[in-house]
């Protein structure tokens, strides 16, 4: 079978039935009516093609005409979304065998995952028909695609910009959060996808696609199980030297292994193993959508670092320590800055109250940009130093906020020397105007290519993941 011709039929289909389509849907209303709300996705995305609502009780849907079955539709179907009872899979499967409708996504859920007999002999059904009839199930048990360039979706609002971004997820609603949350950091989609239990198509087989997918420049996987091991690791190692691969790996632990179980049915694996994977292939472990978020928005922004050796920039002497512990513990080291680079902060930073040694205790200057400048220029040209993270109190700098943004933008988009700059916007108070424009910058500015976190943990977190990427690389190319 030819895995990645028939993806893209899949992912860029013209003619689309929605089996399971309620006589009573509601447009707008995105649950309401079953299948119903995949028709609003697909108006919201912009869909350009034909949708076929499959209702053998109706001859009209949503202002759709309605067909009694996917064969009666009068032209071929390049995606079946089926969303109908489970008891009821085995006849509309028999039914896309006859219309030779092989791609299917299957939303329909109530098979292994419920434990029960009666679902895992539908299951056993279902995998039967479907080997029997070379169906391309997409699931059961999941949300299906989300390719914001065809108009394809199944959730509600989804964001209409398309990106270099793809996530392959076994969790539908991981695939609908991250859609959202990652705008906040600059993330969109090429290619969403929620493949559920994995009667056919696996992770492996969407890697295959995304491996020469030309619109895909990054991967993130949330993965539950996954049937072959060692093909995913082959194929990990592999992409990840040219497509950075950014992994939660869930059911680690037993309580996590027992939840996976009775969501989709897969086996979770041992946590040994996984060690053991992420260290032979490179892939970028993460243990949360906040930080693929976060580790995403890094690749996205930053130039490839020399080393994990980073300088921190705050106020205040306990920040400082605390920055200190904070990259130590989260695999960064944090060099005292060298004896060149100190004689020179020395001739215009005061030493009382300050620290030029590294972290910098030296905040008071985010109040004087040209001194700001100063300082970042002689900070990012010692050699000791590979990357850098900035901690700005905006409320200092209240009478010349802008010109402040603007020097960070310039410093962390176009310094002469490269180092990756990570940003962290502090704050002394709950003052509503600062606090109002942290959030505003925290979204803005990774659009314009700019990593921006909400804490030192996060920076110095993803930061280290990054030059520990890289380091792997380095050590597999060499």
């Amino acid at each position: 079978m030819v895995w990645d011709k028939e993806l893209e039929k899949a992912f860029h289909p013209q003619a689309v039935a929605i089996v399971g389509v309620s006589a009573d849907s509601k447009r707008g209303q995105m649950w309401t009516g079953g299948g119903g709300g995949f028709i609003t996705s697909f108006e919201q995305l912009g869909f350009k093609g034909r949708l076929y609502p499959v209702n053998p009780k109706a001859t009209e849907i949503l202002g759709y005409r309605t067909y009694p079955s996917v064969s009666a539709i009068p032209e071929p179907v390049d995606l079946v979304i089926m969303a109908v009872q489970a008891k009821y899979a085995p006849a509309v499967l028999e039914d896309c065998i006859q219309a030779n409708a092989r791609n299917i996504h299957m939303f329909t859920a109530g098979f292994e995952e419920t434990g029960e007999p009666e679902g895992i002999a539908l299951g056993k059904q279902v995998r039967e028909i479907a080997q029997r009839g070379q169906l391309r199930i997409i699931g059961p048990n999941c949300m299906g695609l989300y390719i914001p360039e065809a108009g394809v979706g199944t959730f509600d609002q989804l964001p209409t910009r398309s990106g270099d971004v793809a996530f392959v997820t076994q969790s539908g609603g991981h695939l609908n959060w991250y859609a959202h949350y990652g705008s906040n950091y600059g993330i969109y989609m090429s290619k969403g996808i929620s493949f559920g239990n994995a009667y056919v198509y696996d992770s492996t087989d969407f890697l295959e696609y995304l491996e020469n997918d030309p619109k895909t420049s990054y991967i993130c996987l949330y993965l539950e199980g996954v049937k072959n091991g060692p093909k995913l690791r082959d194929q990990v190692t592999r992409i990840n030297r040219t497509k950075p691969i950014i992994i939660w790996k869930a059911g680690l632990t037993v309580t996590g292994a027992r939840a996976v179980a009775s969501h989709t049915a897969s086996l979770a694996g041992q946590q040994a193993v996984w060690e053991g994977f992420f260290t032979q292939t490179g892939a970028v472990q993460v243990y949360s959508l906040e930080e693929m978020a976060e580790t995403t928005m890094t690749f996205r922004c930053l130039k490839p670092p020399a080393g994990n050796r980073v300088a921190v920039m705050s106020l205040g002497g306990g920040t400082g320590v605390s920055a200190a512990d904070t990259s130590s513990r989260e695999g960064l080291e944090m060099p005292p800055l060298s004896e060149y680079t100190q004689n020179e902060l020395k001739k215009f930073i005061p030493l009382a109250g300050t620290s030029i040694r590294n972290p910098l205790d030296t905040g008071l200057v985010f109040r004087d940009v040209p001194t700001l400048e100063r300082e970042l220029a002689l900070v990012a040209a010692d050699p000791a130093i590979d990357m850098i993270i900035l901690m700005p109190h905006l409320d200092m700098a209240r009478n010349n906020v802008d010109a402040l943004v603007d020097s960070l933008y310039k410093f962390a988009k176009q310094s002469t020397h490269g180092k990756p700059t990570a940003i962290v916007f502090h704050s002394f108070n709950n003052d509503p105007w600062e606090a109002a424009l942290r959030s505003k910058l925290k979204v803005e500015m990774p659009h314009q290519g700019v990593a921006v976190y909400s804490s030192l943990v996060a920076a110095s977190r993803a930061l280290a993941r990054f030059a520990n990427y890289h380091r792997l690389q380095r050590l597999m190319t060499a």
